[in-house]
Formats: C-alpha cells, structure tokens, sequence
C-alpha cells in the first residue's frame, strides 16, 4: 500500500536536495533527483518526490514490513526538511 506524505518547504529546493543527496549517500540510499521530481530506493523503501509550489510531495509505494508509516514520516522529515 503505498502513500504520499506533503512537507513544506523552508528552504529553497536546491538546498533540500544537496542535503538528501548526502544523506543518501551515507546510509547507501539510490537518490536520483533535480529540482523538479525524483525517485529514491534503499534499506526497502521506496518512492518518489516532486516540488509543487511551496511543497514537497513525496509518495512512498515500499516499505519494510516492520517500519510503521510514522515512522516513513519521521525519515521523509530527516531527507527532506
């Protein structure tokens, strides 16, 4: 089951993607993105984001089946905000 989470932006959407591209990187998370979507897979979570206005719309379609969904939040706010 998959689901999509929004985050407001409180920095400009180049900063927030430099910021998850080196999070990525250091806990070996696949993170493809520009300033406009992407996609991102790793430790069974999967999913895609894309900036519309002022937000930030993040759909995850895998998780792990022992991570809870507030949990999922709790890591899209660590990447993204």
């Amino acid at each position: 089951m998959a689901r999509t989470f929004q985050i407001r932006l409180r920095e400009h959407p180049e900063i927030l993607l430099d910021k998850a591209s080196r999070m990525a990187r250091e806990n070996q998370v696949h993170f493809i993105a520009d300033q406009v979507e992407g996609r991102f897979a790793g430790k069974g979570l999967e999913g895609t984001y894309r900036f519309e206005g002022e937000m930030l719309i993040v759909s995850v379609s895998k998780k792990p089946p022992f991570v809870t969904w507030n949990m999922v939040e709790r890591m899209l706010y660590r990447f993204f905000a």
